[in-house]
């Protein structure tokens, strides 16, 4: 089957499935990854070149696709756990630095008085 009928088909995969992913088969030899979905322009690319191998990366990538449903949760939680602490981190940071003058002054008096 052609490229183009085999992407077309695999787009139709997607609208059927309500996945808002454009698909592209770019067969590449080069790519170290046999597929890949792209964010910013919401395309879903496969780079096999043989075309039973582009389907089955083509059903890797849709369910990765759908597991990022499932595992958004702890993203979600881990992202706000670590703007927890990264708070928290700046708050006792800023204590630090507040507190660093005076150390440095009460050990410059404790050391005049032995001298």
């Amino acid at each position: 089957m052609s490229k183009e009928k085999t992407q077309a088909r695999m787009q139709s995969c997607l609208d059927q499935l309500g996945i808002s992913l454009s698909v592209v088969w770019a067969p590449n030899p080069s790519q170290d990854k046999h597929g890949l979905i792209e964010l910013s322009s919401r395309t879903l690319f496969i780079f096999n070149e043989n075309e039973d191998e582009a389907w089955q990366t083509f059903m890797h990538e849709v369910f990765e696709w759908k597991l990022k449903d499932v595992t958004r949760i702890y993203r979600e939680t881990v992202n706000g756990l670590i703007e927890i602490l990264e708070k928290l981190a700046y708050k006792e940071k800023e204590k630090f630095l507040e507190a660093v003058p005076n150390i440095f002054k009460v050990i410059e008096e404790e050391n005049k008085i032995e001298a």
